[in-house]
């Protein structure tokens, strides 16, 4: 067993976060408080490689490996704790790799290339209003109609509607083809979002500002054959794939804001003083500090564990069910620990954690998205664990 980062993987992190402690962590305020990631931020990661890491070359991005694409998601969120921009980059990360797998080489190389240069979008399209973590129970359809698939729904809650518009982007979006058929009748499309035929409207979010969150309904969307990602009726493994896939990025935003915070907070309390001692010298703050410093810890081990196992499914190494059950369980412990982390920093920097004059509570709004939902929430990580570990016969949707 082997617990250490390769030479090349220090090196970029080192690299990277020099970088983003220069283009990203001095405007992370800016970006929270005026809810748009500048321009010149995201050209500035796209110049540096970082924006579609994982993608092939041939489409714009650097084929790095999972764990590199899981480092740079964590020292983004440490660069901007709010997790905005490590939310741009994951899901655009995550499901252009579903784009590049299973889209037709010429969509992909279309979508993928503008987006690795920042001039493009790619996100995922898949909650609607009556459930996200249902997929069989979606009611999005797409019809054939002579040389088109016509598509008609609504989906909700999604990442980047502002920043795909304003670019021509679009989204991996998850329909029905055989809606009797449930889980076996769900095909992928991609969905430019500026078609005809396409209303979009905003959320106003609590937290992540920087990126925006809205709803599509799709009023008889037209898309051509070359607009479906993998086959007819078998969509619904590959979107199990791209969010296995998310959810290790997502555990990376949570431990890197988590983790950022940690370092705000150590700082803070060995510079404080009260009764002629540092805070850092009394017990009831280090140990608190000292306990969640290790379980921000062990979910890296988790999230990193993850990570490593879809690189092995990549070569061909493991099973999509190896990585579901790992990337469920980081997607599991890694919101939960940065909230209850995050909560206990402000605790220990008093009246003044609870001030904008700190990062920790736009920190604390961020990984709470995470925390509640997005990307499958906590109760479906657990469902999924049990899953695995107690047989599918004895999940409880499933009883009597």
């Amino acid at each position: 067993m082997d617990f250490s980062f390769t030479e090349e993987e220090e090196v970029f992190r080192k690299t990277l976060r020099e970088l983003l402690s220069e283009v990203l962590a001095p405007r992370a305020r800016e970006i929270d408080r005026n809810c748009r990631i500048p321009r010149e931020v995201i050209s500035a990661l796209a110049e540096s490689g970082i924006l579609l890491l994982t993608v092939k070359p041939e489409y714009g991005g650097q084929g790095a490996s999972w764990v590199m694409g899981t480092i740079a998601t964590e020292e983004i969120a440490r660069a901007d704790p709010s997790v905005a921009t490590a939310v741009f980059h994951l899901v655009e990360a995550s499901w252009g790799k579903i784009v590049e797998r299973y889209a037709k080489p010429e969509l992909a190389k279309e979508v993928l290339s503008r987006a690795a240069k920042g001039e493009g979008f790619v996100g995922i399209c898949s909650t609607e209003p009556q459930g996200g973590s249902d997929v069989a129970g979606f009611r999005t359809i797409a019809k054939k109609e002579g040389d088109h698939w016509v598509l008609n729904g609504e989906k909700t809650y999604i990442s980047g509607i502002v920043e795909a518009k304003e670019v021509d982007g679009g989204y991996v979006t998850l329909v029905k083809t055989k809606p009797e058929a449930g889980s076996k009748g769900i095909s992928l499309f991609y969905l430019p979002i500026n078609a005809q035929g396409i209303e979009t409207g905003l959320f106003d979010d609590m937290g992540r500002c920087g990126i925006s969150t809205g709803w599509i309904r799709l009023n008889n969307v037209k898309l051509t054959e070359d607009h479906l990602i993998g086959r007819v009726n078998e969509g619904f493994e590959i979107a199990m794939e791209g969010f296995n896939r998310a959810r290790v990025f997502v555990s990376a935003g949570c431990t890197g804001s988590a983790m950022a915070m940690f370092d705000y907070t150590r700082d803070y309390v060995k510079n404080r003083v009260l009764f002629g001692r540092t805070l850092a010298s009394f017990e009831g703050i280090q140990f608190p500090l000292v306990d969640y410093y290790s379980k921000i810890e062990a979910a890296r081990l988790v999230m990193y564990k993850a990570a490593w196992m879809v690189d092995q499914y990549d070569q061909g190494n493991a099973t999509l069910r190896d990585v579901g059950f790992w990337a469920a369980m980081a997607k599991l412990l890694a919101p939960e620990i940065a909230v209850d982390a995050i909560k206990e920093f402000m605790k220990a920097t008093g009246a003044y954690g609870y001030t904008k004059d700190t990062p920790l509570e736009m920190a604390m709004r961020g990984v709470l998205s995470y925390y509640v939902g997005a990307e499958g929430g906590q109760n479906i990580m657990r469902l999924i664990l049990a899953r695995f570990l107690f047989g599918s016969e004895h999940l409880p949707y499933k009883q009597k």
